[in-house]
């Protein structure tokens, strides 16, 4: 039926945006906002969430399979393999 080289490599593309609440009184909780299959759609989706959030105690973060990512700044790179 599943290739599973095929879905460890769709897995591997994947990325989710997180909503991370974090209370003082409480362990912070999470919550998928959104899945993409690639880190331009993820970020366009992280920026619009980040532009609505009002709130102190909620934030937006991504991750993939191996964990958060810690993006700063996202920039496209030009490829010189021609």
């Amino acid at each position: 039926m599943f290739n599973n080289n095929e879905r460890d490599n769709k897995m591997d593309k994947t990325i989710l945006v997180v909503e991370v609440t974090k209370y003082s009184t409480m362990e912070p909780s999470y919550s998928i906002k959104k899945s993409a299959d690639s880190l331009d759609k993820a970020s366009e989706y992280l920026v619009a969430l980040k532009n609505l959030n009002d709130s102190d105690s909620i934030t937006y973060e991504l991750f993939n399979r191996f964990g958060q990512f810690e993006v700063e700044q996202i920039q496209k790179v030009a490829n010189d393999n021609k």
